[in-house]
């Protein structure tokens, strides 16, 4: 048999590596002395955060000292402490819940999202498309994703917002959103709810020199409110409307916003579409309620048609 001798070197530096790992075992050492998580571990701009080895190795690391479940492990401290949800948590009952819950505790900020399922929500490092669930071409980034357009009822409302916030929403379909709402660049537009009204790219609350404006009803996320001074609902010559319109309240009769008919100069006529062939000619005029547009695009467009 050969055998293998050593120089006095590789000697004396054998004898030096298993005397380190002697006392390397042997040592009772505290574990708090360690530093397990590094500063930055929870930022993701941060080289040192952790989400980037976890989706590397599939968990693997944070299985070691914290379970296979990440419930405490050896370490006895559970990954649910600051990951409240965790998609292996997810039940057909509350799929929907959790999902509107995190991005609400990361205040809608969808890099969240983007860290493990990728920059185009198609599955990025975890292998799961978001976009399996969420079909619009922008993904989760549709507006869609957490309301409706527009907003119609409670069950299509962003999580968080006051019920009844939806309002008039569905009355106002046929306007662009931008009409009462600043114009959406990112996600960041999300900043309260419910969602500021800022008239800033308004065509139609604007018109004819109106300086549009909106006050809350109540409490300021009660989800009520009012339009003050809006072109879309006028007195027809000016002024204020007959009754203040209220975003929760139900539809508006055409005598709320202006007098049936208006007042002078308008004709003191009462059959409205012997002028405005918009007006449906069925239409009962002794029930404001029912009188009927043929084409409601050109009810409030900012020009008097007739």
């Amino acid at each position: 048999m050969k055998q293998t001798i050593l120089s006095p070197v590789k000697m004396v530096l054998a004898s030096a590596c298993a005397a380190a790992m002697l006392w390397s075992c042997s040592e009772d050492r505290d574990a708090s002395e360690y530093v397990t998580h590094p500063a930055g571990w929870t930022e993701p701009a941060s080289e040192y955060f952790h989400g980037t080895p976890a989706l590397e190795r599939g968990g693997a690391d944070c299985m070691e000292c914290h379970g296979a479940d990440f419930r405490g492990g050896a370490s006895g401290a559970s990954c649910y402490d600051c990951h409240a949800v965790l998609h292996n948590d997810l039940t057909a009952d509350n799929f929907v819940t959790a999902h509107q819950q995190f991005v609400a505790s990361v205040t809608w900020n969808l890099n969240r999202c983007a860290l493990c399922h990728g920059a185009d929500f198609t599955g990025g490092p975890s292998g799961f498309a978001c976009t399996t669930c969420h079909t619009a071409p922008a993904g989760p980034s549709d507006c869609r994703a957490c309301h409706g357009m527009p907003p119609v009822d409670d069950a299509a409302l962003l999580y968080g917002m006051p019920s009844g916030a939806a309002g008039a929403h569905a009355a106002h379909a046929r306007f662009l959103c931008t009409e009462c709402h600043a114009p959406v660049t990112a996600m960041a537009h999300v900043d309260g709810l419910p969602a500021e009204i800022s008239f800033a790219a308004a065509q139609f609350a604007n018109a004819h020199d109106f300086a549009p404006t909106s006050s809350h009803i109540g409490t300021a996320n009660s989800g009520n409110a009012g339009c003050n001074a809006v072109y879309c609902h006028s007195d027809g010559t000016g002024g204020p409307p007959v009754a203040m319109p209220q975003w929760v309240g139900g539809r508006l009769v055409c005598g709320a916003c202006h007098r049936m008919p208006p007042p002078e100069p308008h004709q003191q006529i009462g059959t409205c579409h012997v002028c405005h062939t918009n007006v449906d000619p069925t239409s009962d005029y002794s029930n404001v309620d029912s009188i009927r547009f043929l084409n409601e695009s050109l009810h409030t467009n900012g020009t008097v048609n007739f």
